[in-house]
């Protein structure tokens, strides 16, 4: 009990004694067998992460922090990729309560798959990131997507631009549809054309589409792509039609990626706070499991930025 007591920081142990414990912790290189704590109702002091894909940069920057923020309080993370699968996703949240784990950061592939309403209900604590659960309250932490599509809209707008289409992939998350609405809202504000959001579900698709729009009378001036995977496949598909970022046709992108300064010419991006998204959903989900927060939950919605480049039709910097 004493020395359980000493590890766990308990206030009733004497410095003395503390000193001695410590001391024969380092002399026997003690290590607690955390399954016997586990066993014993104690917490495991491991967590849970499962993104989409590991592979996907944003989620791989998300995941690195949240590991960070966890290694920092002491805590183990379990990482998986659902592969945008929610069948894949509730095996894993299965597999992960039943481990079990203190707590499980979750991006869900469905924002509205039935099990979700369960697992928000159950004695396990939960912080989604990036996307909210649509069909139960937990705790979150997202980005202003909506803002941050209008902010990409108003700049094409500012451009001069008057006919901007907005290209979708994974329409079905609710980050994709708010940031559709705010593209929308732009338009609508700035008394401009609105054409449907292209909500498209591979490269493939992005080609022949552009294909399409690009020979139709309705050819755009500019681009809005909505996600990641639209802006890449976008890029792609230019390069194909021989048709220039920044002269022939404007793009803004919706979230950052690295290697977007080494595309010619870079690529004009809604910036999203990757690493505080991950550092605050562990500290979240760890103050949860802590027992800190007295609220049914907390949402916390973090702001972004543009990132000003030259596919937009800005020139380059002096």
């Amino acid at each position: 009990m004493t020395v359980s007591r000493t590890i766990n920081g308990h206030p009733y142990v004497s410095v003395e004694t503390a000193k001695r414990v410590r001391a024969a912790i380092r002399r026997l290189d003690y290590r607690p067998n955390h399954a016997a704590r586990v066993l014993s109702g104690q917490l495991s002091r491991s967590i849970g992460l499962i993104v989409p894909d590991i592979a996907d940069t944003f989620f791989s920057v998300v995941s690195h922090a949240a590991q960070e923020t966890a290694r920092e309080s002491g805590y183990l993370v379990w990482l998986a990729a659902s592969n945008d699968d929610p069948a894949i996703e509730a095996a894993q949240v299965e597999l992960m309560t039943h481990h079990p784990v203190d707590g499980i950061l979750l991006v869900p592939a469905d924002s509205r798959s039935r099990y979700l309403k369960a697992l928000a209900t159950g004695s396990t604590p939960i912080v989604t990131i990036d996307r909210p659960i649509e069909i139960a309250i937990t705790d979150s932490v997202g980005v202003e997507n909506r803002t941050g599509a209008r902010m990409a809209v108003e700049h094409l707008i500012g451009h001069g631009h008057k006919k901007i289409a907005c290209i979708a992939t994974n329409a079905h998350l609710l980050t994709i549809k708010e940031r559709i609405i705010g593209y929308e809202e732009c338009l609508r504000h700035a008394k401009l054309p609105r054409s449907r959001a292209l909500q498209l579900s591979s490269r493939e698709s992005v080609q022949s589409a552009l294909s399409k729009l690009f020979a139709s009378r309705n050819r755009p001036d500019a681009l809005f792509t909505a996600n990641n995977a639209a802006t890449i496949w976008v890029i792609e598909a230019l390069r194909e039609m021989n048709v220039e970022m920044g002269k022939d046709i404007a793009l803004v992108g919706f979230d950052d990626v690295d290697f977007f300064t080494l595309i010619t010419p870079p690529v004009t991006a809604i910036r999203q706070p990757a690493l505080e998204l991950g550092h605050m959903s562990a500290r979240l989900l760890l103050q949860r499991i802590k027992g800190e927060f007295t609220a049914s939950s907390v949402r916390t919605v973090l702001p972004v930025s543009l990132i000003i480049r030259e596919s937009c039709g800005c020139k380059k910097p002096e």
